[in-house]
Order: C-alpha cells, then structure tokens, then sequence
C-alpha cells in the first residue's frame, strides 16, 4: 500500500478489502520483475508490452474501487460490508473491477500464443512433468516467474503449469481453456478477499430487507428465510460465470448454506440443499439447459 492510500482509517479500511491480487506482492518483488522486463538483454517488442500490461496491473492493484467514493467518511472493516450493501449494484461493480484484472492477466499470456512451439519432445515432457511450474521454468535455466511464488494457489498453479506446457507443445487450444480456468480460480474462485467480501455484502443485503420488510409488516413471515436465501442465492450467481446451473450450484453451496443459516433457514440435507440451489439457480433462465 502506498502512503496516501493508508493515510487514513477510510482509506485503509476500502484498499484492504477491495484489494486485487497482485497487491499482496511483496514490493522487492514487482521491483525484481520489474528489472527483469527493463533489463537490456531482455529489451524485445514482446517484453515491453508484457512490461506495459503489468503496470496496468500494478496500477489496478493499487487503485481504490469505484465504490470508494459512495462510502461513508467513518467506515470501518466491520461496517463495510453493510455500507456497500446499500449501494446499488455494487456486486456487479466488484465483480467488473476483478475481471479487469482477469481480462489483463489473459492478454499477458495471449502474446505469447503466436510463438513456435518446442519440437523437442524431452523437453517438453521435462517441463510438463516438474514439481510446479516454478521448478520447471528454473530447469529450463531461468527464475523469472518466481516473483509470483508463493501467491498463486496449489490448484491455480497446477493449472498454469498445464496451461504453459500445452503453449510450449503448439496446443494452444487447450492452452487457451486451461488459462481460462487459471485466472477463474486465481482472481475469483480462490481469492478469499473478494469472496469473503461478496458474501458479506449478500448477508447485509439480506439483513437490510428484513429489516424494511419488519417494519412494514410487523414481522418476518415464515416463508421468509428461504425466500430470502433463494434472492441472495440468485445474486451470489448473477455475479460469476458459471459453466452450468448444476456447477454453479456446486461451487456456491458453501457461501449459500453460510448465508442461509444467518437468514435462520436450514437445508434438509447437502444433497437435497445442492438440488434445491440448482433448482433456484434455473429459475433464472439464463442458460438453455
């Protein structure tokens, strides 16, 4: 974080949890990354461009949301979720600033999608079967991917390990789709920031019209808490992309059976609960199947 963006409670409190990935990387990192496109062995046409994308990255990761402006001058971590629940569309905002990065992070890898594959099928394998992709990239006899150690997930790792050994092997199809996957789970699926914020947001929202609903009606109707955890269940979904109502359903059912036990409404069992969801998730329509 910079000085001004920690210069005040407001300030520290809307950069911490509107935050993007590549903020928790370390400075002396992006320093080292930095060096790395800028030094002049490495000064090619590619580069640059890689050079230019990482600090609108850089810049991304540093920049207040949009929301920001809209908060109160007295928020605190612990009523922010219920400040931003007030706001309309703020999920939906959220949820467009985290695929910027998703959007940028991809065009840093498509440059490289027009390059010659390896016809050199030891190394190919070698690269495809190292422990991660750090160690790969070290046994081809360079370090600069390092930089990221350490924040990338297991999971999301093992992806962009696929990802790039397919790139190397001229499979850039599979390369394609298997990055895809990558920046799904990096920046959304496995950022616990931004999942944790969003789910916060969708219970404040429900708590906010319970309460407008109590006081027009003089209390909660019984159908209520499933009524309502169906509405936050539907907006949890709204917000992602999700292969199919049935995957969809799979990956919320967590955040959903956390933010229905909050409503006071409980799912018979997981399987029933995972059928339920997905029944509310197709009642959207939003997908031909």
């Amino acid at each position: 974080m910079d000085d001004i963006s920690s210069s005040s409670n407001h300030n520290k409190v809307t950069d911490e949890s509107l935050n993007k990935m590549f903020s928790e990387m370390p400075a002396h990192q992006k320093e080292k990354l930095i060096a790395i496109l800028t030094s002049k062995e490495n000064s090619t046409v590619d580069n640059q461009d890689l050079l230019k994308k990482f600090v609108t990255l850089e810049s991304l990761s540093s920049t207040p949301s949009a929301l920001k402006e809209n908060l109160p001058e007295d928020i605190t971590q612990e009523t922010l979720a219920k400040a931003l629940a007030k706001i309309n569309n703020s999920q939906q905002t959220l949820a467009n600033e985290q695929s910027q990065f998703v959007n940028i992070f991809t065009e840093m890898f498509e440059q490289f999608s027009n390059t010659p594959p390896c016809d050199d099928l030891n190394v190919i394998r070698e690269f495809a079967n190292a422990s991660s992709i750090f160690e790969a990239f070290k046994q081809a006899g360079t370090s600069e991917l390092s930089c990221f150690e350490g924040i990338m997930s297991q999971d999301a790792e093992g992806l962009l390990h696929a990802a790039m050994s397919c790139q190397i092997a001229g499979m850039t199809k599979n390369a394609r789709y298997l990055l895809k996957l990558f920046t799904q789970q990096q920046f959304i699926d496995k950022n616990e920031s931004y999942q944790s914020l969003q789910t916060d947001i969708t219970k404040q929202k429900g708590h906010l019209k319970s309460q407008k609903t109590a006081a027009k009606k003089g209390g909660v109707k019984r159908q209520l808490p499933a009524r309502k955890t169906k509405e936050q269940a539907i907006e949890l979904f709204l917000a992602g992309e999700y292969k199919n109502y049935s995957a969809a359903a799979s990956a919320l059912f967590p955040q959903i059976k956390e933010i229905a036990a909050c409503n006071g409404f409980t799912f018979n069992s997981d399987i029933n609960g995972l059928r339920t969801v997905t029944d509310w998730l197709r009642s959207t329509k939003i997908y031909k199947n």
